[in-house]
């Protein structure tokens, strides 16, 4: 007994400093989105809440970045939370996947765009992001041109729509970070809400899929997103039990009609918000596809030019 504990403790000590060292070999950084006084788009968004007003944003935004050590260079992946437009999961859908990332070597930011009720902040809000990134490549060791985002629910939209709308000026230049593109080199969209006609962003909960409804209906992408030839390769994981299970479908069709790279996974059960959080079905494997994904487009390095 008294070996068993010797072990155990000897075990604990082990794993406390294998985690502490692994911390240290991770630099975090916050880098506010916009200067001091020049966030613009205050007045874009008109939506109103449930009292009939037009809701104040509730956070400045600002990106929390994760740079592991490495001495090659990396992509790097922008993290969108999902919250409806209305809150910011920030916990399995912001911490949990940056420290994921950041142990495989990918470089990340969890990007907290305004809310609530502010979708086309929070695309200035990214499309900004991106840009910062560009500005930082140099000091990273980043790769311009492998600059990828990712979103869940609501995040995924706000990343499709970053997607198809990167060549849209959305804000006036404020500084020489703003003369980089807002282009994604790569984009993941997990669970992604409002991409479909019948879901996009002016609807603010899901709906069901109705029997003996016209799929060529259904499965229509909605209005604000114009897939362009050279919209970024996608990886899409969706599943079946989803009541936003049509705007992943939706978006592939989309992108295979345009010749864009697409990987879908639509998995049958699942339902909605899980992170990488492990329910016991067949959508627990999508983390490992999509880390496969992204090794295999170089996100993580590993594959240096001789």
């Amino acid at each position: 007994m008294k070996l068993l504990k010797k072990l155990t403790l000897a075990l604990g000590i082990a794993l406390t400093f294998a985690i502490t060292c692994q911390a240290a070999n991770i630099n975090m950084l916050r880098i506010d989105v916009w200067p001091e006084g020049k966030i613009p788009g205050k007045d874009v968004d008109q939506i109103k809440d449930k009292t009939g007003q037009v809701p104040q944003s509730r956070n400045a935004p600002f990106m929390q970045v994760y740079l592991p050590a490495t001495k090659n260079q990396t992509g790097f992946m922008i993290i969108c939370p999902g919250g409806a437009y209305v809150g910011l999961a920030t916990g399995h859908e912001g911490t949990q996947i940056a420290k994921w990332l950041s142990s495989n070597n990918i470089p990340c930011a969890i990007l907290n765009y305004r809310i609530p009720h502010k979708p086309q902040a929070a695309l200035m809000d990214i499309q900004r992001a991106i840009r910062i990134v560009r500005e930082n490549a140099k000091k990273w060791n980043i790769d311009t041109n492998r600059i990828a985002i990712m979103g869940f629910s609501a995040g995924a939209n706000l990343c499709a729509r970053a997607s198809t709308n990167f060549d849209v000026k959305t804000y006036e230049p404020i500084d020489n970070i703003d003369k980089h593109s807002a282009r994604p080199n790569f984009t993941g969209l997990i669970y992604p809400a409002y991409c479909d006609n019948i879901g996009n962003e002016k609807r603010w909960k899901g709906t069901p899929v109705k029997k003996g409804i016209d799929y060529s209906t259904e499965f229509k992408l909605a209005d604000n997103l114009k897939i362009k030839k050279n919209t970024p390769p996608t990886f899409i994981v969706q599943t079946q039990d989803d009541y936003y299970g049509n705007a992943a479908i939706a978006y592939y069709l989309a992108l295979k009609k345009n010749n864009i790279s697409a990987n879908l996974h639509m998995f049958d059960k699942g339902g909605h918000g899980y992170g990488i959080a492990k329910k016991g079905e067949l959508v627990d494997a999508w983390d490992s596809l999509f880390l496969n994904w992204l090794k295999h487009n170089n996100i993580d390095g590993n594959k240096q030019k001789k």
